[in-house]
């Protein structure tokens, strides 16, 4: 025996549905448009609303449906909108497909409402319900709509009639399908009849979103990389704050010491430098004076005022040009690996001229040369 769903809900689609088929009584009015929508829900659960919209041309017109909408609502006389049709579907769908399915939580609505824009009045009968196991679901969360419209003799919905339309709304969580015979309008799929449906037409697959976007839109990705970008920045200041206050400036900058000018002599070792400018700075005890200014090398500059670098400078040029590291640490009161480094920097920097010898190192301002160490420098 062939399945009569079919039959059923074409004629819910066509009249007023508790009529299914027959003609419409007296009293009851006629339909001028039905829609289906079914709001999918992640755990294959479908949100149902069946809702038929019936013209008001007048106030007797207003006054039939009102009387018929009280009597739907109240589920009186058999008025069920074609609940019955859809549990005889959700039964051959079951039967089809091997799954469990029941159509529950089943809630009827009427309203009378008025188009803004043209004015025309119409009534609304609307019944909702939940079709459980509507879609199926894999192992990795995969939602298919598919065989929840087969039944054992084709389908339930062989097509849509004019004024009638069906919607299919993308459970959350998910994005728009990744499979479907129409195209998705921002992920939800909505046929406007006339249409015609074969069997197994409605292969619907929705995977689950890979990562959620967040309140303002930017996905988790975007916000871990502002995060490191931030960090990076703060890094950066902060290393840009330690070098300055440990004195990591260029030579000349913030008043280093600098020298200028030729020598006119030569020093004991034979070498040959230009002398420093000690403007402010006492002169090194055993250097020719004869052109420096008569009331500098009075003042020592106060060490708290100097760069690492400055302080290192002052005491090169303190003690004729040239001392050991050792010397440097103690003078300083620094540690070995401070002095080291620093040293290392400003011999980069060009300067200092840093020698090893044997198992001293010797640092000198530039052009100094090796000369002679005694054990006091």
């Amino acid at each position: 025996m062939r399945c009569r769903v079919p039959t059923l809900l074409c004629a819910l689609l066509l009249v007023c549905a508790p009529m299914l088929g027959a003609v419409p009584a007296a009293g009851q009015p006629q339909v001028d448009g039905t829609h289906l929508k079914a709001q999918l829900q992640a755990d294959g659960d479908a949100a149902w609303n069946v809702t038929v919209s019936v013209p008001i041309e007048s106030d007797s017109d207003r006054e039939a449906f009102e009387a018929f909408a009280d009597r739907f609502e109240a589920n009186e006389g058999g008025l069920e909108l074609g609940v019955d049709a859809f549990e005889r579907a959700a039964s051959e769908a079951s039967a089809a497909s091997g799954r469990e399915m029941a159509i529950t939580s089943v809630s009827r609505h009427s309203e009378v409402v008025t188009d803004s824009e043209g004015g025309d009045t119409h009534g609304i009968l609307r019944v909702s319900f939940t079709w459980e196991s509507f879609a199926r679901i894999d192992d990795e969360d995969t939602l298919y709509v598919d065989d929840a419209f087969n039944t054992t003799d084709g389908t339930w919905l062989p097509g849509l009639g004019a004024e009638q339309s069906l919607t299919i709304l993308a459970p959350p969580g998910y994005g728009g399908p990744t499979t479907s015979p129409i195209g998705a309008d921002g992920g939800d799929l909505t046929w406007e009849g006339p249409a015609t449906f074969e069997p197994g037409y409605f292969n619907i697959v929705y995977h689950p979103s890979s990562a959620g976007p967040t309140t303002d839109g930017m996905s988790d990705t975007l916000v871990i990389g502002a995060l490191l970008l931030s960090g990076a920045a703060l890094l950066v200041g902060l290393y840009l704050l330690f070098a300055r206050r440990n004195g990591n400036t260029s030579p000349g900058e913030g008043g280093a010491i600098t020298r200028s000018g030729p020598d006119n002599g030569e020093r004991g070792d034979g070498t040959t430098a230009g002398p420093a400018d000690t403007t402010g700075v006492a002169e090194p005890s055993g250097q020719d004076d004869e052109d420096a200014d008569p009331g500098a090398g009075t003042d020592e500059p106060d060490p708290e005022l100097l760069s690492d670098e400055e302080r290192v400078e002052y005491l090169l040029e303190q003690n004729g040009g040239r001392m050991k590291q050792a010397t440097i640490v103690k003078e300083t009161g620094w540690s070995n690996a401070k002095v080291s480094q620093l040293l290392s920097s400003m011999d980069d920097e060009n300067r200092v001229d840093k020698l090893r010898i044997g198992r001293e190192n010797l640092i000198s301002l530039p052009g100094e040369g090796v000369g002679e160490l005694d054990d006091g420098t």
